[in-house]
């Protein structure tokens, strides 16, 4: 069964080089790399461009613009949204993430941010258009609502994106999973999805949430994977961890690994 995997730049911290990342991936047979601003700002974009392109791989994700409600303004340091278009352009990334932003203040009417994203949104998806890109729109966990996403749901980024051609879901396991929308939408409308980002999840007895590898958590991702793709999408799957759930583990195995799991996932199924 053909699919295509992508490793996201977000697990590894400042000591591990791109282009050392970059060939743990391409050396696993993975196609695709999220690309993250860390990145860009490491290298710049021509020399990550070859880097890329000498290792045979792809853009799954440029991470990330949008912060539409404007209340996490530090995500917008270094590259502007206009920039983070180009450079999607330029790199051929599949999908540019796209973050709503929190809420902010809790007295204000939550109604207030929607309306914002809503308008900001349409703005962004008619300049992305131009330059021929399609933006990613994340769900965020609802513990999140005031500062990184306002937008929690499936259903509400799916009436979002509806209105912009080149607009789309992409859905990170680890903010969706609990959502009633996750994973039915690949069955009932594989078409709006441009990427999952997966993980499998822990809960802990103290009430604890985080995320970890294919095998390792307390979900059946066999199943979860036989779900995804029943509808017909086959990818990206961005395998998403970050430097703190690798707890000493070895980021070329747990790379490697990714691979070997998803595969094991799709015989099981």
């Amino acid at each position: 069964m053909d699919y295509t995997l992508s490793v996201n730049h977000y697990i590894c911290d400042h000591t591990t080089p791109f282009p050392e990342f970059a060939g743990i991936v391409a050396e696993a047979g993975i196609a695709q790399v999220g690309v993250t601003r860390a990145a860009l700002t490491e290298m710049g974009v021509p020399a990550l461009a070859r880097c890329l392109k000498d290792n045979g791989l792809g853009v799954s994700a440029l991470c990330s613009a949008g912060y539409l409600t404007g209340n996490h303004p530090q995500d917008r340091s270094d590259y502007s949204d206009d920039e983070m278009i180009d450079i999607a352009a330029e790199l051929g990334a599949v999908t540019l993430t796209t973050i709503s932003a929190g809420a902010g203040d809790p007295s204000r009417p939550f109604a207030e941010a929607y309306a914002r994203v809503e308008s900001r949104l349409a703005d962004l998806a008619a300049r992305a258009e131009k330059k021929g890109v399609v933006l990613g729109l994340e769900p965020i966990h609802p513990n999140s609502i005031l500062g990184r996403g306002c937008i929690n749901t499936i259903a509400h980024a799916a009436r979002l994106v509806a209105p912009h051609a080149n607009a789309k879901l992409l859905l990170d396991v680890n903010h969706s999973w609990w959502d009633p929308d996750f994973p039915a939408i690949l069955t009932s409308a594989p078409e709006t999805v441009v990427n999952i980002q997966l993980c499998n999840m822990t809960f802990g007895d103290d009430g604890t949430v985080g995320r970890d590898t294919l095998a390792a958590g307390d979900m059946d991702m066999g199943r979860m994977i036989r779900d995804l793709m029943a509808g017909g999408f086959r990818g990206p799957f961005e395998f998403e961890l970050f430097p703190g759930d690798l707890r000493g583990r070895d980021l070329q195995t747990l790379i490697t690994g990714y691979a070997e799991d998803f595969a094991a996932c799709v015989a099981a199924a």
